[in-house]
């Protein structure tokens, strides 16, 4: 809810998530490192702005590319819908990249916090 899959312009390749500036403190990040390099899918998602942005990945410009400079899209995000909570993470492509301690402390903590109803 709130995201719709664009692309994956490469198949499995080496990129970079930061944690976006202002948002260490959500509790889904709680404990992880502010970026993680992985070599997994590269999702390009589009968000809307009832979305809360938590880490970002940059598409660089590569030949061929369709795109001529780089393009940020977010990786993970948060939204209340209602009294409930979505979370989402375009990350895990792999049970290699699941296993990754970054991705699957992100997303344990990401289904703990949807779990809980809104206040």
């Amino acid at each position: 809810m709130g995201g719709q899959f664009v692309a994956h312009p490469d198949d499995l390749i080496e990129h970079e998530v930061r944690v976006v500036a202002g948002r260490a403190d959500h509790p889904v990040l709680d404990g992880v490192a502010p970026a993680v390099r992985l070599t997994t899918e590269q999702y390009w998602v589009q968000t809307d702005a009832g979305c809360d942005v938590l880490a970002t990945t940059t598409h660089a410009v590569r030949e061929g590319a369709a795109w001529h400079e780089p393009v940020t899209v977010p990786a993970v995000w948060t939204r209340r819908w209602g009294a409930g909570r979505v979370f989402a993470c375009t990350l895990g492509h792999t049970v290699e990249t699941l296993g990754d301690p970054w991705v699957s402390r992100v997303v344990e903590q990401g289904m703990v916090w949807a779990a809980r109803r809104s206040g």
